[in-house]
């Protein structure tokens, strides 16, 4: 028994230092450095082409962005796009939200999800530059208005939302 404890302590020291989100399963809290985030630049992003709705990075210029990773065959995901649809409406005039369908899923397949769950903003598909190293999707990147990245992980993590909210608030020159 006195063996237990002093175990697990090394073990969670050991794999909790060396975790990462390539590790992390899609239902799980995810956790991102505030250094690992602050690499990445919306202009490392290509989207692909827009299969619903309109607009593109370009236009997000000045204000925040969310760029939400998800897929048709990923119950999670589709689970989430309501409350991000949510969060659209909410910071609508200052953060731009896209979705990223990253299954290379059609739009025959995309539709019927996105109108059932009532998102709005743009849903692109096939997208050409991607940075972010991730395998579990729902996967969200929040950006500030200067095009920082400010949050990477899951949209149920309570911090996604504060990172919006923070995105929302023009960028310091």
């Amino acid at each position: 028994m006195r063996f237990i404890i002093p175990i697990c302590l090394t073990a969670s020291l050991v794999f909790g230092a060396t975790h990462t989100t390539k590790q992390t399963p899609a239902h799980t809290k995810v956790t991102t450095p505030a250094a690992a985030t602050s690499a990445h630049t919306l202009s490392e992003f290509t989207l692909g082409h827009t299969v619903m709705g309109t607009g593109t990075l370009a236009e997000a210029k000045g204000k925040g962005v969310v760029l939400d990773f998800w897929g048709v065959n990923c119950p999670p995901c589709i689970r989430s796009l309501p409350d991000i649809q949510a969060l659209s409406v909410k910071y609508k005039d200052k953060v731009n939200f896209y979705g990223v369908e990253s299954q290379g899923s059609d739009k025959a397949q995309i539709e019927p999800i996105i109108k059932k769950a009532g998102v709005t903003y743009p849903i692109t598909t096939g997208y050409t530059k991607m940075p972010l190293n991730f395998t579990g999707i729902p996967h969200v990147a929040v950006f500030d208005s200067n095009g920082k990245m400010t949050f990477e992980g899951s949209p149920f993590d309570p911090e996604f939302e504060k990172a919006v909210e923070a995105a929302s608030v023009p960028a310091k020159k």
